[in-house]
């Protein structure tokens, strides 16, 4: 099953099953000022989810109410910022084999749990079909990437690639991060997967970036070595940045 909420239904339902933190990257206010506007708008909500068989009297649908409570005390959990052609705040979690997914866009958030594939998979379904962008993966410090970026700001190509060219990029390699700085954008988004163990630890794995640019696709991940923040760059396909979807919720996974 998938239930279409308003915010307005998502605030009081998630309030009348006592919840509180909200699931990033989902983003939904608190209605009504006073009491009393509280309560009317409790009642209107409920009145609205019975006329939709959401709400049998005082009970809200077993399904509905699994999956909220799962995405607000989940195991794991995928969350993600998605441009594809609209822009879409996404939250994926799980327990064992149980799985629900949250898509706010609109004003409306979607609820239902992930298909067989669990949440990465449904993520990775949201994308545009694009191809990998020319060039080979690279790997070069953030510092020299958003020097190379101001250059070409400044001067255009001819900086972009005298400031690649002092980083050691060359060929190739500078093919992907030229293609990446110059070309149009049409969409992507970012991604991390979180997990929280017995005793309220968090793990948060690296974000995970990904631009969908005229010539295709490229994945975009910060890495540290030696204290110092580095860049990894390489054109994915979509099946390629699914599978990378899958990695970070297999990173955090138990």
């Amino acid at each position: 099953m998938v239930a279409t909420l308003s915010e307005v239904e998502f605030d009081l339902t998630w309030e009348a099953l006592g919840l509180a933190e909200r699931p990033y990257p989902l983003d939904v206010p608190s209605f009504g000022h006073t009491t009393d506007e509280r309560a009317r708008l409790r009642a209107e909500v409920a009145a609205a989810l019975t006329a939709r068989g959401l709400r049998t009297g005082e009970d809200l649908d077993r399904d509905l109410e699994d999956q909220l409570l799962l995405l607000a005390r989940p195991d794991y959990s995928l969350d993600c910022l998605l441009s594809v052609g609209a822009d879409l705040k996404v939250v994926g979690a799980g327990a064992g084999s149980r799985t629900a997914l949250a898509v706010q866009h609109g004003g409306q958030i979607r609820v239902g749990a992930a298909g067989r594939g669990g949440v990465a998979a449904e993520v990775a379904g949201m994308l545009v079909d694009l191809p990998a962008g020319p060039g080979n993966p690279v790997t070069l410090r953030k510092a020299d990437f958003t020097a190379a970026v101001e250059a070409y700001a400044a001067t255009g190509f001819g900086g972009l690639e005298h400031a690649l060219n002092r980083a050691g990029v060359s060929g190739r390699d500078m093919r992907t991060v030229t293609t990446l700085v110059q070309s149009p954008r049409s969409g992507g988004g970012q991604a991390a997967a979180n997990a929280v163990d017995r005793v309220g630890r968090r793990t948060r794995t690296p974000v995970l970036n990904w631009f969908d640019a005229e010539p295709g696709r490229y994945a975009v991940q910060a890495q540290v070595h030696g204290g110092e923040e580095w860049l990894a760059i390489a054109p994915v396909d979509t099946a390629v940045l699914a599978g990378r979807l899958q990695q970070l919720v297999d990173g955090v996974r138990r």
